[in-house]
């Protein structure tokens, strides 16, 4: 950066010369900016203030230049006032600056200082070189081969702070700083003399602004520390803000309260969350989420707080903060709320993770395997455990009882396929049993598929089947194979498909394509003739194809009817190929209930199975029939019957199936109830409905949720942000956010 004119600041030199004739008047506190100081403590902060604008009100601005790869400096006139002589001017995070007409230099890999008539104030001694507070300069040097440390110089080169540190930053008139000791760093706090003001024994310091500090212990708990040393509040904050205003919000275990630069606390923590509003200059508060607990008549059970609750089969997985734990289903702690991460297996078990690992944890909270892994899978009674080693990833096979199966780790363990798992090592595939015994070595590029006996496998690029005891079947061949049963398979061999046995016999050929369905081969000819082979290639059936080969099938067989299209036109075939509807539609949709929805000039109906109308195209829009019902719109939507009568009015913005046999209707964003009948239960009222099924709906409005009958009676009022209903206890849990208070403060 380059620094200001003297003659801009003119009028900043003469303010500070009067607040120094002020502050030396008294022996009160002085202001300075809106910070209250004793006097020698004022003395102190204007000095470091004046040195930086002495420093910088008679400075002119500067420019490194480079010549045959050398770096000088220039003045605003152009004028050289250091030859190009270096590899570099400024310093070594890649900033330039004149502070104090003093700026570093390097020389080959190393810097120091120099001033502005090109004389060297120290040696080209140090890794890093930057400016800090004042007149000082952060330094780093090799103290040997292996060693290096930090300090501080004044712009005369002196060294102010020893040069003993592993790391410092700068805060103010003070740094703090650190130095590593037994594999720990230990903290504290200087001042730019050097001096100690708190001492190198703390795990973590931060600076909370207003010169104050949190200092953390090796319990990972806060004090709150002045800029002279002095603890102002005990180690109990678990972490806290910068002050604000002379104050600052502070944790304790789950809860917020104020403190303020004396150490005071004016609000003790007993609030889930503070914040301070701008604005109006307040601090507002709300304390913890309500839980309850309570039947469809709102008679409630219980009652318990915590940030969040989410029902699982056995109770609820409950959340504070950043941690993971269980009640059961009368809100008693099952497992504690201490973990990082938390998801419930089967058996009573739970996956959980602690200081970056995972374990397996029974639902009474006992460890069944420790934390000490990487990834973990959970299915049926098997765990695959992954725990990197060297970077590379080791997975191993237990038991939900905790004890190992898996003789030996592998790069990847897949999940139990019902009969084994494939395991890969080196990048090659094999199979472990249940047991955990490896049956088949990891030698082959991969396992494709099984069957009760056989394996088909990819063996350096080649197809083959072997068994469970790893003799070769079917040798490897170069062409594709399809593992058919224990007696069979598909060989592909220049385009055509040969099904044998394994006694070397062929049973069938063909250049057509073939699949398995059910213990026969479906071949399809060029001309959609589909045939049905028996194992003993004998044809058993023989499907004739569409009415002609420019038809085109556009859905699955419903009913025993696929959908065609033929010359920009849409009907129906039967499962022999039929043509059973003719393709005379604009557009046509499933046949359900023995009804296919059909597009005549612009607008539905639908046919039956004999190609009949049986319900006038009328319609911009229809939904199948499903249990006699379709949903249809005109210019709204509404419902009729397999008669085509209206059973509900088309007047509803959208009408969708709930996943009971009701109907959700909505008119203006709202939403309400009808029954298959036709009949409105409830009204469109509210932002939400969700029927359950039970005779009940859970509504909402204005974000707040409440329970009522399929009639439209209210059980549960709407007052609370959020409601669960619990099936299989036939309870309904409610979330009760409490509301933002505001904090009165003296």
């Amino acid at each position: 950066m380059f620094l200001s004119k003297a003659g801009k600041d003119e009028d900043y030199r003469s303010k500070m010369r009067i607040i120094i004739t002020k502050a030396g008047s008294s022996n009160r506190l002085f202001s300075f900016n809106g910070l209250q100081l004793p006097l020698h403590r004022m003395k102190r902060l204007l000095t470091f203030v004046l040195s930086l604008t002495l420093f910088t009100v008679l400075a002119v601005e500067y420019q490194p230049f480079e010549q045959d790869g050398k770096y000088g400096l220039k003045d605003e006139a152009g004028r050289i006032v250091i030859n190009p002589s270096f590899e570099g001017l400024g310093w070594s995070d890649g900033s330039f600056s004149v502070v104090g007409q003093v700026t570093g230099y390097k020389l080959g890999s190393r810097w120091g200082l120099i001033n502005l008539k090109g004389q060297r104030i120290t040696k080209a001694d140090f890794i890093n070189l930057t400016p800090s507070a004042g007149d000082r300069v952060v330094v780093k040097k090799e103290i040997d081969a292996i060693t290096t440390k930090m300090g501080c110089l004044d712009l005369q080169g002196n060294i102010k702070v020893p040069l003993k540190y592993d790391g410092i930053k700068i805060n103010g008139l003070q740094a703090i700083v650190f130095n590593k000791r037994d594999n720990s760093f230990y903290y504290g706090v200087i001042n730019l003399n050097g001096e100690v003001i708190i001492p190198l024994e703390y795990k973590n310091i931060i600076s909370v602004g207003s010169i104050r500090y949190g200092v953390f212990n090796k319990e990972n708990k806060a004090a709150l520390f002045s800029e002279s040393g002095v603890k102002l509040y005990d180690f109990v904050i678990d972490s806290i803000s910068s002050f604000y205003k002379n104050r600052a919000i502070f944790y304790q275990g789950l809860n917020q309260g104020i403190i303020n630069r004396d150490g005071i606390v004016e609000i003790p923590p007993q609030f889930r969350e503070i914040i301070f509003n701008n604005e109006r200059d307040e601090y507002r508060a709300k304390v913890m989420t309500e839980w309850v607990l309570m039947d469809n008549e709102h008679k409630v059970f219980s009652t318990a707080t915590c940030d969040e609750l989410l029902p699982n089969s056995n109770g609820y997985v409950v959340k504070n903060g950043n941690r993971f734990g269980v009640w059961d289903t009368q809100f008693h702690s099952v497992i504690p709320i201490t973990y990082d991460y938390l998801y419930g297996a089967n058996n009573n078990l739970a996956i959980a993770k602690q200081q970056g690992k995972y374990g397996l944890i029974s639902s009474a909270n006992e460890v069944i395997l420790p934390f000490n892994y990487d990834s973990i899978c959970v299915s049926n009674n098997f765990v695959r455990l992954e725990e990197k080693l060297l970077g590379r990833p080791s997975w191993v096979l237990y038991d939900t009882y905790g004890i190992r199966k898996s003789e030996r780790s592998y790069e990847s363990i897949s999940a139990f396929n019902g009969k084994f798992f494939e395991v890969r090592n080196y990048g090659l595939s094999g199979v472990m049993n249940r047991y955990g015994k490896e049956t088949v070595h990891c030698v082959y590029d991969s396992i494709l598929n099984y069957s009760d006996n056989q394996i088909l496998v990819k063996f350096h690029g080649h197809y083959g089947i072997i068994d469970f005891n790893e003799n070769w079947i079917l040798p490897p061949q170069p062409n594709p194979v399809q593992l058919v049963d224990d007696d069979h398979y598909i060989l592909q061999e220049e385009g055509n498909y040969h099904f044998k046995n394994f006694k070397g016999d062929l049973i069938y050929f063909t250049d057509n394509p073939i699949e398995i369905n059910q213990f026969v081969i479906k071949e399809t000819l060029p001309d959609g003739t589909v045939k049905e082979i028996s194992f003993q290639g004998i044809t058993i059936s023989r499907t004739a194809p569409p009415v002609t080969v420019d038809t085109q099938i556009i859905s699955d067989e419903f009913e025993g009817y696929r959908g065609i299209k033929k010359n920009g036109k849409y009907g129906f075939i039967d499962d022999k190929g039929r043509l059973r509807i003719a393709n005379r539609y604009e557009a046509i949709g499933n046949f359900k209930n023995g009804y296919a929805p059909v597009k005549i000039l612009g607008k539905w109906g639908f046919v039956n199975t004999q190609d009949q109308i049986v319900i006038n195209p009328s319609y911009r829009f229809v939904s199948d029939f499903e249990n006699s019902i379709a949903i249809v719109k005109k210019d709204k939507f509404g419902f009729i019957d397999r008669e085509g009568k209206a059973v509900l009015e088309t007047r509803y913005d959208s009408i969708y199936r709930a996943r009971t046999n009701k109907f959700i209707v909505v008119h203006k964003h709202l939403f309400g109830l009808a029954d298959e009948n036709g009949v409105v239960l409830i009204e469109p009222r509210f932002e939400s409905l969700e029927d359950l099924g039970n005779g009940y709906v859970i509504v909402s409005r204005e974000k707040k949720y409440g329970l009522l009958t399929t009639s439209g009676f209210s059980t549960i009022p709407m007052i609370y942000d959020n409601l669960y209903y619990i099936e299989k206890e036939n309870k309904y849990l409610a979330k009760k956010e409490s509301p933002w208070i505001t904090l009165k403060l003296n």
